[in-house]
C-alpha cells in the first residue's frame, strides 16, 4: 500500500475552479508508479529488459463534484495478478479526509521491443493474497455500440506534450477528450458517476484522432477514439453523469 500527499496546482484546476477527473487520474498514475517502483516492479526495473507496463482498462468514479481547490493523497495497492493482468486499486481522499475519486486498473506487461504481452513474473504472482480481498465488481468493458452512427464527433490533433515515457499518448489523455466530447450541457452541475477506458492502439505525436458520441441512456455515453490515418480504434471509453 502506498499513500502519496499531492499539492494541486492552480494549472491542475478547470475554469471553474474546481478539480477535474483528468487531475485525479494523474496522480493516480503517478501514486501507481511509486508503488510499482516500491515492489521492485517500476520504469527504472522493467526497461532494463525492454519492458514496461501498459494500462489494459480502468473503471473509476467521483464521489464528489465541484471539488475546490486542496492538497489530496492518493492511495493505492497491487491487489493481485494473474497470467497476464495485474489489478490496482486506488482511492483519493481531500484534505478533510473525505472520499474524492476511486476506481480499478489493470495492466500487463509488454516486452516493448516484440511488441507483445508477457506473463506475469512468478515474484509477482506471489505477492498475489492468501486471502483474495472482496473487491468492487468489474464492469462491462465489452458492451457493444448502441447505434452504427456517432450523434456528433469531436476532432483531436495529438501532439508532442501529449505523449509519456513510451512515446504514445498518455491514457490520462483519452479520458480528458472523451470528457470534452460530452455536451457542456450534461456535464453541468454533474458529477462523473463512472468512466470506464479500455485502452486498445497506441497513438502518436501528429495524429488525427475522431472522438465518436452515442449516447446510451440518460446522461450516459459510449466514446469511440479512431485514429483518422488507419480508422483503427485507438480506445473506448464510457462516462455516465449524475
Amino acid at each position: 500500500m502506498l499513500e502519496q500527499l499531492f499539492h494541486v496546482r492552480f494549472d491542475e484546476l478547470n475554469e471553474n475552479g474546481y478539480i477535474p477527473t483528468v487531475t485525479f487520474l494523474r496522480y493516480f498514475q503517478q501514486a501507481a508508479a511509486l508503488d510499482s517502483a516500491q515492489l521492485g516492479f517500476g520504469w527504472k526495473d522493467l526497461i532494463k529488459d525492454n519492458q514496461a507496463w501498459i494500462l489494459t482498462h480502468m473503471q473509476a468514479r467521483a464521489l464528489q463534484k465541484d471539488i475546490p481547490l486542496q492538497d489530496v493523497t492518493v492511495k493505492t495497492k497491487h491487489v493481485f495478478s494473474d497470467r497476464l493482468l495485474s489489478r490496482r486499486q486506488f482511492i483519493i481522499y481531500g484534505a478533510d479526509g473525505r472520499s474524492l475519486f476511486e476506481g480499478s486498473s489493470w495492466w500487463a506487461i509488454m516486452d516493448i521491443q516484440k511488441r507483445r504481452l508477457i506473463r506475469t513474473p512468478q515474484h509477482l504472482l506471489d505477492m498475489n493474497p492468501t486471502e483474495p480481498e472482496e473487491l468492487e465488481p468489474e464492469e462491462n468493458f465489452k458492451a457493444s455500440l448502441p447505434g452504427d452512427t456517432p450523434s456528433h464527433t469531436l476532432e483531436i490533433i495529438t501532439r508532442e506534450e501529449d505523449l509519456d515515457l513510451n512515446a504514445h499518448v498518455n491514457n490520462t489523455h483519452y479520458a480528458a477528450w472523451a470528457i470534452q466530447s460530452v455536451p457542456p450541457q450534461i456535464r453541468a452541475g454533474k458529477r462523473l458517476d463512472r468512466i470506464l477506458l479500455s485502452f486498445k492502439n497506441e497513438c502518436r505525436s501528429g495524429e488525427k484522432i475522431l472522438v465518436g458520441v452515442f449516447p446510451c441512456g440518460e446522461n450516459a455515453f459510449w466514446h469511440t477514439l479512431i485514429r483518422q490515418s488507419d480508422g483503427k480504434e485507438a480506445a473506448r471509453i464510457y462516462t455516465r453523469w449524475i
